[in-house]
């Protein structure tokens, strides 16, 4: 009877609570997939390791994401997903914690498996959260206002946390980054598995959703057996993956390392990209729909991702500042065009199907961001530009190594040549899913 009694004022006010502690939390959380890209050289050094072992960092990190991805997408919702955003959180700030006071390169790679984990736990989460408070016109608003947050959260760790490090060191700055995610898990536990007779009086105002239920078995199957799924999955690899491994590790020391530039300065290049990516959502999402092609656009941005990347390996490792700029901007428009994934996903998969769909396309973004940090580091070991080498041998050196992001972007081109040409709605009123919304973003 209480739940019933809740008033709609009640149930109103909440739920913006609800998101603006998931908006927030998202943003903190954004923080540790790129932080540790501003310190690359500083890690190095204080741990003394090889540019190699310096990318496991990020690939145990994207490793634990990418196995997790699936299970957490066909499970996340039985468990309940306000218990699991918690847990994620909370995992995403004591592994920030062992990071920031680890005492050797072991301790440092644990914090980072924590991390890892509790990051796996989180976008899924947000889906099934923000669908149960908000009716579906306001849907795909709310999150893309989440979504925004986690790119501002990308921001933070360009220019004020370089200039933050430049001043405290990197340790303070992510014990405090550290503290305020335990802190935010905290808020989302009151918040949001302390409001149940809200939420069941917001799920009863949004509409619930007719659910079939479809084995797991014949669901992974049949996702398997889809063309489409593997295009999608080499449409991400090529574009979200190269991107998102780069500059959470490599594209800072670069600039640093090649252009002698402070690292202040080098973090500018990390921010222009964090800028791409922020505009290209909603510009590629807007034009897409008004061309009525998914396919085009994406084959545009995949093909100047690939050509960005060549572009500093035809210029020997050394464009002008200018050029380099540009292209870090083109690689994370590229990055930001991923949202195209999705939508062809939610274009051509039955219902049913989308969200191991979605799922199983962003372990493709994420297979390409394991790989591709310690492949890059092994070829900047094995050409001589580790840090301290003198710039002749750091410039060659990048110049090889920048050869792997250009062929990781080519299977997304190719990814993107073999998509479904314009768009093919769905109709019916019934959402058929194992558990889940569909995803809508990494």
């Amino acid at each position: 009877m209480r739940d019933a009694k809740i008033g709609t004022g009640l149930v109103t006010e909440w739920r913006w609570l609800v998101l603006a502690s998931i908006g927030v939390s998202y943003l903190l959380v954004f923080t540790q997939r790129t932080g540790p890209g501003v310190i690359s050289d500083q890690l190095q050094a204080e741990f003394h390791v090889s540019a190699a072992m310096l990318g496991t960092i990020t690939s145990i990190q994207y490793l634990l994401y990418m196995l997790i991805q699936i299970p957490v997408g066909l499970y996340g919702d039985k468990s309940g997903p306000e218990r699991l955003l918690v847990i994620g959180v909370l995992c995403d700030g004591v592994g920030t914690l062992v990071f920031t006071s680890a005492h050797s390169f072991g301790w440092l790679l644990v914090g980072r498996a924590i991390v890892g984990l509790g990051d796996s736990l989180i976008w899924v989460n947000i889906v099934l959260i923000l669908a149960k408070w908000f009716a579906k016109g306001r849907f795909a608003v709310v999150l893309a206002m989440v979504n925004t947050a986690g790119n501002l959260g990308a921001l933070v760790t360009s220019i004020p946390l370089a200039a933050w490090i430049a001043v405290a060191g990197w340790h303070i700055p992510f014990m405090v980054i550290g503290i305020l995610l335990v802190a935010a898990g905290v808020v989302d536990f009151i918040v949001l598995i302390g409001a149940r007779p809200a939420r069941a009086a917001a799920v009863a105002q949004a509409g619930s959703v007719r659910v079939e239920r479809v084995p797991i078995g014949q669901m992974l199957a049949d996702v398997v057996r889809s063309r489409l799924a593997w295009t999608t999955f080499c449409c991400h690899f090529g574009a979200m993956g190269t991107y998102l491994s780069m500059v959470s590790l490599w594209v800072v020391p670069y600039f640093m390392d090649v252009y002698r530039l402070p690292r202040a300065e080098a973090a500018w290049f990390t921010l222009t990209s964090f800028i791409g990516a922020l505009v290209a959502s909603p510009l590629m999402g807007w034009l897409s729909e008004r061309i009525h092609d998914r396919r085009r656009p994406y084959i545009v941005t995949q093909t100047l991702s690939t050509i960005a990347w060549l572009a500093i390996v035809l210029w020997r490792g050394e464009p002008p500042l200018f050029v380099a700029g540009l292209i870090m901007f083109i690689v994370g428009f590229g990055c930001g065009s991923t949202l195209l994934t999705f939508a062809v996903i939610r274009d051509q998969v039955p219902a049913e199907r989308s969200g191991v769909a979605s799922g199983f396309a962003n372990t493709g973004g994420f297979l390409s961001a394991v790989l591709l940090p310690v492949l890059f580091g092994a070829i900047i070991d094995a050409a001589g530009g580790a840090t301290g080498a003198n710039f002749a041998a750091a410039r060659h050196a990048y110049t090889i190594a920048f050869v792997l992001p250009a062929g990781f972007s080519i299977v997304g081109v190719v990814g993107s040549l073999l998509l479904p040409q314009g768009l093919r709605e769905r109709n019916g009123d019934v959402e058929k899913m194992d558990g889940m919304a569909p995803q809508t973003s990494s």
